[in-house]
């Protein structure tokens, strides 16, 4: 039993071993036959070749002969123009064929009798053309009707022919070297596929005494991955608490802010009415007992006064509204995101056109070509391209007319959006900054409280997506939105798993 157990794990080494080395030598074998299936395809290309270069040699001379035979009938120099260029090709062509024929003697020796023809019946097409422009032309008509240049051109067709007949015997005799090689490459491929076949086995055989291990292996990569999706189950349900916290906190915070806020507002309505109360009293007084400046007085404490509760109001007005923007995020971020099959072209046409007054007041125009559809919550997205396209209305230049083109291109998994403006842009250190909340660049000429680009960014994140700016001052902003195709809410996800 031992025995037979070492013979054979002896055996199927050396079995691997001279399937190895005959496939090795199969495969030079196939080198070997694939180089001479070449070299016999070269040949026969060769021969193809040649018979083109001999066919295109007779082509320039017949059309030098023709172009000569209606310059003399007719004078038209359009036949000399012809005639001309069908000359200049001639010798070229006999050029290509001669070099060709480097290594083929055999056509090389039918070829030899065929340039003294060829450049005999140059010179005769020449002469007659010379004579008739030197105005001789009974004698260019006289040497044409000699007959000695219609015999130099069977003489040159023959020869041709002679050439073209030993190319066809020579392309038979390649083409079928060229199948027996075929044939030949053909058996040594199959038989390589076989031996391949017999090495597969052979492997499989290997393989399946290591399979217990490998399945031990597979089991537990699967129990690691297990404990790994868990694992990330957890963070992403912590997570979406910390963040459901986040959210609680701010409305909370919000709501705790209002309250002393009103407070403060129907106080200062307080100051507004006892302000009154107070110099309807003090003008009374001044009335019995006046004095020299009491009016001015009077007036300049008023305007203290005014301008101090001026300030007041328009603090509150001003936390009012940040207070507003901080409940307008922590509503949408508590939102119940729905995915719908949206047409991303009809919303952000549709956004642009309610911007359509604005930008005909300040002569801007917003081009928006084909978006890409997918697969999203349409409020969210809906408010991510308003707020975009609010910002670039809002911050146009004034010494230029506006431009804002909304495009978009799919990628294998996810959708781009690019909207770019000419308008006022944006130093490039600020790139990041202006995605804060309440934060703001540039010129403060503008209203805003700075939480537009802030909740595109909190948005478009939401939505699996990023968001990048790139800009420079007086060039405009181009803002790049990248979406997955299809949104898929984090919550179920974790929930189904």
């Amino acid at each position: 039993m031992f025995g037979r157990r070492v013979g054979g794990r002896l055996a199927l080494p050396i079995l691997l071993a001279v399937g190895f080395l005959t496939l090795i030598a199969l495969s030079l074998a196939s080198i070997w036959l694939h180089g001479r299936a070449q070299r016999d395809a070269e040949r026969a290309t060769a021969a193809h070749a040649l018979e083109t270069k001999l066919v295109s040699l007779l082509v320039h001379l017949r059309r030098a002969e023709s172009g000569q035979r209606g310059y003399l009938l007719s004078g038209d120099p359009r036949f000399l123009l012809t005639h001309r260029l069908a000359i200049d090709a001639v010798l070229p062509a006999l050029a290509e064929i001669e070099a060709a024929l480097a290594n083929n003697p055999v056509q090389r020796e039918a070829f030899a009798p065929l340039k003294p023809q060829v450049i005999e019946k140059l010179d005769e097409l020449r002469e007659t053309i010379r004579r008739y422009d030197t105005g001789d032309t009974a004698g260019a008509i006289a040497l044409f009707k000699t007959g000695a240049g219609r015999q130099n051109m069977e003489n040159i067709t023959a020869i041709v022919e002679r050439m073209q007949e030993g190319g066809e015997r020579q392309l038979a005799l390649e083409s079928a070297q060229f199948q027996q090689t075929q044939r030949i490459v053909l058996a040594a491929e199959l038989s390589g596929m076989a031996l391949i076949v017999a090495v597969a086995l052979m492997s499989f055989f290997l393989s399946w005494r290591s399979m217990r291990d490998q399945q031990t292996a597979q089991q537990k990569l699967r129990d690691n991955n297990a404990a790994l999706e868990s694992t990330v189950a957890e963070r992403t349900r912590y997570l979406l608490d910390a963040n459901n916290e986040i959210q609680s906190f701010a409305s909370i915070v919000s709501h705790d802010l209002r309250s002393p806020l009103v407070n403060i507002m129907g106080f200062t309505s307080e100051l507004e009415t006892f302000r009154k109360n107070m110099f309807e009293r003090l003008a009374a007084l001044r009335a019995q007992a006046p004095g020299p400046d009491a009016e001015n007085d009077d007036a300049a404490l008023g305007g203290e006064f005014d301008e101090a509760v001026e300030f007041i109001k328009g603090s509150i007005a001003k936390m009012d509204r940040l207070i507003n923007a901080i409940l307008v995020i922590s509503r949408e971020g508590g939102r119940n995101l729905r995915a719908e099959s949206v047409d991303m072209t009809a919303l952000v046409r549709a956004v642009a056109d309610g911007y359509m007054h604005r930008t005909l007041e300040i002569g801007a125009e917003i081009t928006v070509e084909p978006l890409p559809a997918m697969t999203i919550d349409r409020l969210a997205i809906e408010q991510v391209f308003s707020n975009l396209l609010d910002n670039a209305v809002k911050f146009m230049r004034t010494d230029v007319p506006g431009r804002i083109h909304v495009k978009g291109r799919e990628m294998p998994f996810t959708v781009v959006y690019e909207v770019r403006d000419n308008g006022r842009g944006i130093d490039p250190k600020d790139a990041e900054r202006v995605f804060e909340l309440f934060r703001r660049s540039g010129m403060r000429d503008r209203q805003g409280e700075g939480i537009g680009l802030a909740h595109v960014r909190a948005l478009v994140r939401r939505l699996g997506g990023s968001i990048r700016l790139e800009s420079e001052p007086g060039e405009g902003c181009t803002f790049t939105v990248t979406l997955p195709k299809r949104w898929i809410d984090p919550s179920t996800d974790w929930k189904q798993q």
